[in-house]
């Protein structure tokens, strides 16, 4: 692994500023995936990296083009999070659905047991009752 981490780094410390010099990425994915984390982590702290596309820089203000990309990147990037954001928010109400479904469904199968239970007991005390009685009345019992 520390190879690929090795490979990764060499591509991070050669990204250049402005679109002119863009590096592409990696050929190898895992190197890729290493290199993206790596730039991921330093856009979080301080850095300004984008790809969108035509290779990997870092753009420079005042340039047209490079300002043009970052824009895009940055109308993908809140694209993306908003897109996480309502895919979270359509989970939680169908997980909620879910659970009321859930509990209103365990309510009415009770609620139905319940029922059966007090039919089944009323029927058979009252027919036992009354056998009982046919029973007494014809002195069998």
């Amino acid at each position: 692994m520390g190879k690929i981490k090795d490979q990764a780094m060499d591509y991070f410390t050669r990204i250049p500023d402005g679109h002119k010099n863009a590096i592409q990425r990696p050929w190898n994915r895992v190197v890729d995936r290493c290199l993206r984390k790596m730039i991921e982590k330093a856009n979080n702290n301080g850095d300004c990296i984008i790809n969108v596309g035509n290779g990997i820089y870092r753009p420079i203000p005042g340039d047209p083009v490079d300002e043009k990309e970052l824009n895009e990147y940055l109308a993908k990037e809140l694209h993306r999070a908003r897109a996480i954001q309502l895919k979270r928010l359509c989970m939680k109400k169908t997980f909620e659905g879910w659970r009321d479904s859930a509990a209103y469904a365990n309510h009415f199968r009770q609620a139905r047991q319940s029922e059966r239970l007090h039919s089944s007991l009323s029927v058979k005390p009252a027919s036992w009752c009354e056998s009982e009685g046919k029973e007494r009345k014809q002195g069998i019992g």
